[in-house]
């Protein structure tokens, strides 16, 4: 997970708990203030999380349950905690009996790259830690670098099973930034959902609705340059659909480069200003915004129109609005 990134997970609402005529005057003002609710801060996803609950008898347990969830989903996605499952599957170069988080997770990660022709890769984190890692390096040795760690990006170099899970070539190491965030979303919307949450909003950079929004509309969620807003109203988010946006300017590496990454040519760069993919999974959504945002506009129809329920919002670098 992004060290630099600031995260909110917000849940706020639930009809059952709080009266209809509180919810619509709050929410019809924009303002959660008036709502009583329980709040708690910390660290989680690596950077600052909220999590705001409406305040009744077991809020604290379920925000308990939520942190604990995330630290669980943590131990097995994130690169920054040393006995992490991907650090020992990047370090072993395979691994015994995975989860059945991580195996999903990777399996989905193949399907989408295959749908992108390879422009989403979760194997791309040897570059990565080159453009973060060393940014010192001469053009000549950057360059001879690129050059040797690109033969090691390639999707189909993971053989992946509920058994085992190994790379094809040594050296391999994947990165699941571009998709694990999306998953985690729909963990805490499936745990929200079960203990009787609606009306809510689930924010972990993804965005994912549950229900409507108390005053009976959809959702609306602002997009920019720098990312998603829960304000606006450039798009309506209908209930049960997940949105996910990826910007090059979101997070630079050391070297100056984007967090954006391309798989098939070394200096490519982003082709849009901010890539926002709608759908019903935010798994789905986050993967894809990733692997999009370096596909061309004139591919971008055909390559999911054999997928059901996914809308495009592209904003390009000469200011224009792609919808599809």
């Amino acid at each position: 997970m992004n060290k630099t990134r600031r995260r909110f997970l917000q849940i706020i609402g639930t009809a059952s708990l709080l009266t209809p005529t509180l919810l619509k005057q709050s929410f019809a003002q924009g303002n959660a203030k008036e709502i009583p609710l329980h709040k708690w801060q910390g660290i989680a996803l690596g950077g600052h999380t909220e999590i705001l609950l409406p305040k009744e008898n077991g809020s604290a347990e379920l925000a308990n349950k939520i942190r604990k969830e995330i630290k669980r989903l943590e131990n097995i996605f994130s690169l920054y905690i040393p006995g992490s499952e991907i650090n020992r599957l990047n370090t072993q170069g395979k691994i015994q009996n995975p989860t059945p988080e991580l195996y999903h997770v990777i399996s989905t990660a193949h399907k989408v790259s295959s749908l992108t022709n390879g422009a989403f890769d979760i194997t791309i984190q040897p570059m990565w830690l080159l453009h973060s890692e060393m940014p010192n390096l001469t053009d000549h040795q950057h360059h001879k670098m690129v050059q040797s760690i690109s033969e090691l990006v390639d999707y189909r170099n993971i053989d992946a099973s509920p058994k085992q899970i190994s790379f094809k070539k040594r050296g391999m190491a994947i990165t699941l930034n571009g998709i694990a965030q999306g998953f985690i979303t729909d963990r805490i919307y499936q745990l929200l959902e079960n203990h009787g949450l609606t009306n809510s909003l689930v924010n972990i950079g993804e965005i994912k609705a549950l229900g409507t929004h108390p005053s009976g509309r959809d959702w609306t969620v602002a997009i920019d340059n720098k990312g998603q807003q829960l304000s606006g109203n450039s798009v309506n988010l209908h209930a049960g659909k997940a949105i996910a946006t990826s910007t090059p300017t979101g997070t630079v590496l050391r070297d100056g480069h984007s967090h954006l990454l391309p798989t098939h040519h070394i200096n490519a760069q982003a082709l849009y200003k901010s890539m926002s993919v709608i759908a019903n999974d935010a798994t789905k959504a986050d993967a894809l915004s990733t692997g999009l945002s370096f596909v061309p506009a004139k591919e971008l129809n055909n390559m999911i129109s054999n997928e059901h329920g996914i809308e495009i919002i592209a904003h390009t670098l000469t200011g224009k609005t792609i919808r599809i």
